[in-house]
């Protein structure tokens, strides 16, 4: 049978309260504060069984303050706070990055920055999805992938960067996403694993450059493309971007639309390719009919 987690936080208020009341002439005050700090998660625990998360995340916070204050032992205490991150993360998202900041702190202390930047990019997500505040998950998302790098986790870091350039298009951010969608295809056209990807990077950031209106920087970031991977002038994507790039110097809007069909009937684009491209759709203005 499940514990009652009101009963087990009743028990860790009075082990709390006993641990910080008067002289202990026998000692055991640590033990004292130990006890306290278990009857805390074991509530918590209890807590997430029954689904409320929001006093979940209370009680791994009350541990983890007893770990840092009582016990002495931040890195117990950032691991509790990690639970208190997850628990809280639902119920109530600024006490999420409250608890997560300071374990990752500590995480970095030590010098775990794997460990940090794997936590860095939860609260990214948390930023993205829960707070819908894109600029703070790009600061998380970039920080993250600093801190792979200089575990040369290469792999990691792109992924991380590839996140940055996805959220900073969405966000309309478009040199920022460039910079980014470029830096990672540069690092992957030399790489057997990665290189098949290499296409898809120069897409996004292709679309990125129709999306700033500077015809000219696009035509310049094609041949950039097609000089760093000799073979992306043959590919359907490459021959798409000079497509699009054709229809809007033209102002053509149903071209536009055409070539994108086209090419959508053999490679389904993705919902943020699509997204970016209605945009840059709706920036086209067709010519006055000047005899109207």
């Amino acid at each position: 049978m499940a514990q009652d987690p009101r009963a087990l936080l009743q028990k860790a208020d009075k082990q709390l309260s006993s641990a910080g009341g008067g002289f202990s002439f026998f000692g055991g005050r640590e033990e004292k504060y130990q006890d306290a700090a278990d009857l805390y998660m074991q509530a918590a625990n209890a807590f997430k069984m029954q689904k409320q998360n929001l006093e979940a995340g209370q009680a791994f916070e009350k541990a983890a303050n007893i770990q840092t204050n009582n016990l002495k032992e931040p890195d117990d205490a950032a691991n509790t706070l990690v639970d208190a991150f997850k628990a809280y993360r639902q119920a109530d998202p600024q006490a999420a990055v409250r608890c997560l900041e300071v374990a990752i702190n500590q995480y970095c202390t030590r010098g775990n920055f794997r460990r940090a930047a794997g936590h860095k990019e939860s609260l990214g997500e948390l930023y993205e999805s829960e707070l819908g505040d894109s600029k703070k998950a790009i600061e998380c998302y970039e920080a993250a992938a600093v801190w792979y790098e200089g575990d040369n986790a290469t792999a990691l870091a792109n992924k991380l960067h590839l996140k940055v350039a996805d959220t900073a298009g969405l966000d309309g951010d478009y040199y920022k996403a460039i910079e980014a969608f470029e830096r990672v295809a540069a690092a992957s056209v030399n790489n057997n694993l990665m290189k098949y990807s290499v296409k898809d990077y120069f897409l996004k950031a292709g679309i990125c450059h129709l999306a700033t209106g500077d015809a000219v920087a696009t035509r310049r970031a094609l041949d950039k493309y097609t000089d760093l991977d000799p073979s992306f002038a043959g590919q359907r994507e490459c021959m798409l971007l000079n497509d699009l790039l054709a229809a809007v110097e033209k102002a053509d809007q149903e071209e536009f639309t055409d070539k994108l069909f086209q090419y959508d009937q053999i490679s389904k684009l993705d919902k943020w390719k699509t997204t970016l491209l209605l945009r840059v759709k709706n920036t086209i203005e067709e010519p006055e009919d000047e005899f109207a």
